[in-house]
């Protein structure tokens, strides 16, 4: 079954990625080690305009050795038209696997989710390989359909674009993972994108930090990552996209542990930490001595917030020098937004 493993890249206009040439553009994906391209087929209950079949497209991508996927853009407002699409583009358009981007048109509306998602698997069944492509950080999208869309879908391509987010890559990813695997959904069904774009205040990401998203979703557990988008992106980018590959490294390949060895290596660690306890006990008891109990774990002190609060104001009543500390401590309670606190929102002193 054909999955997004590895590295793919988003094709929005065939005709302005390298004047639409299969071959050029072959060769691009192929230099940066990329193993297909996901190319838009429909947006909402319309073909989207490629300038040439899209079934052309996928062909002449395929005869270079490519993977090809088809995405489309669902607003939810027709959903059986936008499932028949779908359908289409994986069965007359010979698609490898199909992504649904879906985003805030579907918030508060389960009942188009699964409209839209039922109608693609009653007609290409359980098997056919189908990502949705959303919002990253969950937790500030609360009434996103995302159970319907794990139910039915065979991972997900969560939208992680930390150079606009103006977020720390890592802490983008960190609270990504998180909040899908407390969806349900496992790193290993996790195939994140990456925004390798520049737009008003958006700049391209670092190379770097390129490289380090790709080895640091590769270190979570996800086999695939992509980006966004191949007529957006520089020579810097392909070259950042090309200097990593995800997965195993060669050298470690052969040594790489099925579940079962894990599993049996984790219950001999714990049955040795056990009877190291154990001795312990046993040491103390024949020098004559009790064991002391361990001390209490320090309490944090918070604040719980009230109406008419700042952080500025919280901090000088405080003596928190500088309000930024408080910030940085409850981020996770706030968001990245220090100007939006809620009355009764409990943050930790720093």
């Amino acid at each position: 079954m054909n999955t997004l493993n590895g590295k793919w890249i988003w094709l929005w206009n065939w005709r302005r990625c390298d004047g639409g040439d299969p071959a050029r553009i072959a060769e691009r994906l192929k230099t940066a080690g990329c193993a297909g391209a996901l190319v838009k087929a429909w947006d909402g209950a319309r073909w989207f305009d490629q300038g040439v079949p899209w079934r052309e497209i996928a062909r002449a991508l395929k005869a270079h050795g490519l993977a090809v996927g088809g995405w489309g853009y669902c607003y939810g407002r027709d959903g059986a038209a936008e499932a028949h699409l779908a359908v289409e583009t994986a069965t007359y358009g010979e698609a490898d696997l199909l992504v649904l981007d879906v985003e805030s048109e579907f918030k508060g509306r389960p009942e188009a989710a699964e409209e839209l998602c039922a109608g693609i698997r009653a007609a290409l069944g359980a098997e056919y390989p189908l990502y949705f492509s959303s919002f990253a950080i969950a937790r500030y999208h609360r009434s996103f359909p995302f159970e319907q869309f794990r139910r039915h879908c065979t991972g997900a391509a969560p939208q992680v674009y930390w150079n606009a987010f103006r977020w720390p890559l890592e802490q983008s990813l960190g609270w990504t993972y998180e909040d899908y695997a407390a969806l349900g959904i496992p790193p290993s069904q996790v195939f994140p994108v990456g925004g390798l774009y520049q737009e008003g205040f958006v700049r391209y990401p670092d190379e770097e930090e390129v490289r380090a998203f790709i080895r640091d979703a590769g270190g979570r557990g996800s086999g695939g990552v992509s980006f966004w988008s191949y007529e957006h992106m520089s020579d810097e980018m392909w070259a950042a996209v090309g200097a990593e590959r995800i997965g195993p490294r060669p050298n470690d390949e052969e040594d790489d542990m099925s579940s079962e060895e894990f599993v049996e290596v984790s219950r001999s660690l714990s049955e040795l930490s056990s009877r190291v306890g154990r001795l312990e006990a046993d040491v103390t008891a024949l020098r004559g001595g009790v064991a002391a109990p361990p001390a209490p774990a320090p309490q944090p002190r918070t604040y719980t917030v009230v109406r008419g609060d700042t952080l500025s104001g919280i901090a000088a009543r405080l003596g928190i020098a500088d309000w930024r500390r408080l910030h940085e401590a409850n981020v996770g309670v706030i968001g990245p937004d220090p100007n939006r606190i809620y009355p009764g929102q409990v943050l930790v002193l720093p």
